[in-house]
């Protein structure tokens, strides 16, 4: 799921022309989490939890994995401008 992330991540700094940080931050991995939680737990729990449990087990781990994002979303920002000012060729790469 890392590289549908990754797509989500590409076409929003396009779409945005390269701001909105957070918005494409949140956007990505709100895609990416998606996919990779269900393709997880469907292969995971996959007759041992069904129904409306199944769905709440999702929509849990779901939920979980944002709010790790949104919590370490300061910790992100300082690595990127880390790699920003240590990686020369940084603003020559093309979206």
């Amino acid at each position: 799921m890392l590289l549908l992330n990754s797509y989500v991540l590409v076409r929003l700094k396009k779409a945005t022309e390269g701001r909105a940080l957070c918005l494409r931050l949140l956007g990505s991995t709100a895609v990416g989490e998606l996919a990779d939680t269900i393709v997880f737990c469907t292969i995971a729990f996959y007759g041992v939890i069904t129904g409306g449990e199944f769905l709440i087990y999702v929509v849990a781990g779901y939920i979980y994995k944002v709010a790790v994002e949104v919590l370490l979303l300061p910790v992100t920002y300082r690595v990127i401008a880390a790699v920003k000012k240590r990686e020369p060729t940084y603003g020559l790469m093309t979206a």
